[in-house]
């Protein structure tokens, strides 16, 4: 335990904190807290299983903190909430389970096939209103009937690699009728569905450097809670540019790790 605390407590400690608050602000404001988070833990050397297994539990503890915030503002039911939370659930730990057994090239090339069909589905839905300053806050029934599996592959996504899962996530709630500041608000239950289910699994199998995971997710919980307070003041017309923007970055990153 002291040999613990003086890892947390030292300059790598301190930078691991400063990337966990720059990951969550990015990932509540564009759903890709994995295009800092996991580049950064990779360029350290730690093991792409282990990475992901921290990001899960930064990710899932940090999604947790603001959505007892949103829960207790009575922002988002949790009523609302809970089925969709529950896909993400089962999806994270099954997402985990494939990942233990998947090499990180099979990993890396899932990845850029998902990210490269989202990036396709922005831009082509950017024209057709996707992104909207609009305050609606009611989902249509068809809607959500219609894509219920959405949220449970997505949480497979998420539980097995999860570059960009938080931006499906949103573009999920954009495509069901939310403005974007609810979509935002409601993809931090799926969060913490998806990657507290996926980290439990990691933490059984043994893959958690507990050295490493507790300084991002401090880091995380007070930049999950600054990206919130940002997330309102984003226009429609930047989202209409920074989303596929942000993709087109993940797949760039993606990629890279393939070829190099």
């Amino acid at each position: 335990m002291e040999n613990l605390l003086l890892e947390w407590l030292s300059i790598d400690g301190f930078l691991l904190f400063v990337i966990g608050i720059l990951a969550a602000i990015i990932g509540v404001m564009f759903g890709a807290a994995g295009f800092v988070l996991l580049p950064a833990l990779l360029l350290v050397g730690i093991p792409i299983h282990a990475t992901v297994a921290v990001n899960k539990f930064a990710t899932g503890v940090s999604s947790f903190s603001t959505v007892l915030v949103l829960v207790l503002k009575k922002k988002v039911q949790l009523k609302q909430m809970l089925p969709l939370m529950l896909l993400a659930g089962l999806g994270g730990i099954s997402g985990a389970f494939f990942a233990t057994r998947l090499s990180e090239l099979t990993m890396n090339i899932v990845a850029c096939i998902v990210l490269i069909a989202m990036f396709i589905f922005v831009l082509k839905n950017n024209k057709a209103g996707l992104v909207t300053d609009h305050q609606d806050n009611e989902q249509r029934d068809g809607e959500q009937r219609t894509n219920l599996l959405a949220p449970f592959f997505i949480g497979i996504y998420d539980g097995g690699f999860g570059p960009g899962s938080a931006l499906l996530n949103i573009t999920y709630f954009l495509k069901n009728q939310f403005n974007y500041v609810k979509a935002a608000e409601m993809t931090r239950f799926m969060m913490f569905a998806s990657c507290m289910s996926a980290f439990l699994f990691y933490f059984f199998y043994g893959i958690v450097d507990w050295g490493i995971a507790i300084p991002v997710t401090v880091g995380s919980i007070v930049g999950s809670h600054i990206g919130l307070k940002i997330v309102p003041y984003l226009k429609g017309k930047w989202l209409q540019i920074l989303l596929p923007s942000i993709f087109f970055l993940l797949i760039i990153q993606v990629v890279a790790d393939l070829l190099f």
